[in-house]
């Protein structure tokens, strides 16, 4: 098996990052007010420890009910995202890092409070989707985490194109990829379903992966058990939410056992390639 920043960030090649999905915020129309703050720590609380003790290798904290998502999330979302975290930090005991969804800026600013080592999202292209235009800008991301002093210890993974959006430009996605790794300096790129829980283009993956062998690569929706070998012949890592969920539901909250029985099957598939 060959070896990346995963083995020094996650420790481990072939990674699952489980992720915690933060119930909404003050302002958002999903909130709970009679729960407050204290329901979405507890919530998420739940989730994280039952990843945990599940055996997963890493987790991402977002705000994924904070329906619907805008592109300038409210300071209410983000000074939640923080507070959050940090009631949970004493209960964290695997790398960990946060994506503030639609706003990349917010998820380096995010990660810098907090010491997280890993987020995703779009940084680079002009796209339509649901939330409207995403105009993104890879030069200002890339150097916002380095005068942070971040360029080592945070790993920014590059979607391709994001969930529920199509380029603007009309650019295919072989074009947008090519453009990504020649100049927008990702540490992974990462293949998205149209949603959650919808699975990825596994055939345009593997041509990133003939072409650029050294790319880090990752699956960001619709990993399942039932796809460990499928996908991570190829990907090095994936992001795992809703197949974790009880039943597998999205608005679920996570089953330990579900967790327990995937890692179970991707450990003995990482023992195989070792």
């Amino acid at each position: 098996m060959r070896k990346t920043w995963l083995s020094d960030v996650i420790h481990t090649e072939k990674a699952a990052i489980g992720v915690v999905h933060f119930k909404a915020f003050p302002s958002d129309p999903l909130y709970d007010s009679a729960a407050g703050m204290e329901g979405i720590v507890e919530a998420a609380r739940h989730d994280l420890i039952a990843l945990q003790n599940g055996g997963i290798d890493a987790v991402l904290f977002s705000n994924e009910f904070s329906f619907p998502y805008e592109p300038e999330p409210s300071m209410e979302v983000i000074a939640g995202m923080a507070y959050v975290i940090g009631a949970l930090k004493k209960d964290i005991r695997v790398p960990y890092g946060a994506n503030v969804i639609s706003n990349t800026h917010a998820s380096i600013a995010l990660n810098a409070a907090i010491g997280g080592v890993l987020m995703r999202g779009t940084f680079a292209g002009a796209f339509s989707g649901n939330s409207g235009i995403i105009n993104a800008h890879p030069g200002e991301y890339l150097r916002h985490r380095h005068q942070l002093g971040l360029d080592e210890r945070l790993k920014m993974v590059h979607y391709v194109i994001p969930e529920s959006a199509s380029e603007i430009g009309g650019r295919d996605k072989h074009a947008i990829v090519n453009s990504e790794l020649f100049g927008n300096l990702p540490d992974a790129i990462g293949i998205c379903g149209a949603n959650a829980g919808k699975k990825i283009d596994l055939e345009f993956m593997r041509e990133i992966r003939a072409q650029s062998p050294d790319t880090v690569l990752f699956a960001t929706t619709g990993v399942n058990i039932d796809t460990i070998e499928e996908i991570y012949d190829v990907a090095d890592a994936a992001f795992i939410a809703t197949h974790f969920k009880k039943e597998g539901i999205f608005e679920n909250e996570v089953d330990e056992a579900r967790v327990r029985r995937f890692m179970d099957k991707l450990k003995a598939y990482r023992r195989t390639l070792a």
